[in-house]
């Protein structure tokens, strides 16, 4: 194995700043040694090669543990309760964002004025970028079912100010009813799932909820956007459930749609990728661009 140039200056530099660091937050609040580990990460780490990158965390870490939630200004706009025990806001506090080409995927078809929906939401961090994307005559609707989740979905809102989002506290499938939502372990609660197999991924499960499950075309009636321009759908194996609960909204509005596309999490809700591509075919969509297991798909004729 070959390892990528480096150099000793660039080494040293980090090495320093991360020893002054840890000696600056010994006596530091675990808040403060928090906030003081993820600045290092964003402004001194992140200059190191990706293929080093992860071992300049691993070095990073044990000088300011423990480490514990703490709000930050991701951006101006976006403000987020950030816990470094869970994978998505540890990603956020390291690197300062979460799956940037995926936002870049739907930030090229959401307009100001647009209307972004959300459809496993989580703690919020495409819902709340959505919302500075679209702008104040814009709309943003967020679903969200897991009950812990969505406390925080709406503390990040109030925080950053967010005026237009519409907050619904549903999971989406393609009929009305109540089901079982597993909540995933507290490594990864991006994974909780309708799905006991999917939710388990990240570790034993951390509490069932019997959620109310909605079609996203009710929702989508009930707020009455003038527009609907994109939809992301992330739902950790329950996709095709949703897209069969939206043809109305796939076919009036006709949204381009970036969808969450792997094979072993919808086989676990008795579906396919195959199923998946085949039933949005159907519908007139065809997919473009994928950006790892996200998928855009958009209109044949678009």
């Amino acid at each position: 194995m070959r390892f990528p140039r480096i150099s000793i200056r660039r080494v040293s530099a980090v090495v320093v700043v991360l020893l002054l660091g840890g000696a600056i937050v010994i006596k530091s609040s675990p808040a403060r040694s928090t906030r003081t580990y993820s600045v290092i990460c964003r402004n001194w780490i992140s200059h190191w090669p990706p293929e080093l990158r992860a071992f300049a965390f691993l070095l990073a870490e044990p000088l300011f543990r423990p480490l514990v939630p703490i709000r930050r200004q991701v951006e101006p706009g976006v403000n987020m309760l950030l816990d470094p025990q869970d994978l998505v806001s540890r990603r956020i506090l390291e690197y300062g964002s979460w799956e940037p080409s995926s936002w870049a995927g739907i930030a090229k078809h959401l307009p100001a004025g647009g209307t972004f929906v959300d459809v496993g939401a989580h703690i919020g961090y495409y819902t709340l970028k959505a919302n500075l994307a679209v702008g104040p005559q814009g709309r943003v609707i967020a679903v969200e079912p897991n009950p812990e989740t969505l406390r925080l979905l709406h503390d990040n809102i109030r925080e950053s100010g967010a005026k237009t989002i519409s907050v619904q506290p549903y999971a989406c499938g393609d009929g009305e009813g109540e089901l079982d939502l597993y909540g995933g372990a507290h490594a990864n609660t991006g994974v909780s799932s309708l799905s006991k197999a999917n939710a388990a991924q990240a570790g034993a499960i951390s509490r069932v909820y019997r959620v109310r499950v909605r079609p996203l075309d009710d929702i989508i009636d009930e707020v009455h956007p003038a527009r609907v321009d994109v939809i992301k759908i992330d739902v950790e194996g329950a996709d095709l459930l949703v897209i069969k609960g939206a043809v109305r909204t796939l076919s009036h509005y006709k949204p381009v749609l970036i969808v969450e596309v792997e094979d072993s999490q919808l086989r676990a809700m008795g579906a396919s990728a195959d199923e998946l591509r085949a039933f949005l075919q159907s519908q007139g969509y065809t997919a473009r661009r994928a950006f790892g297991q996200n998928v855009v798909f958009s209109r044949r004729e678009e």
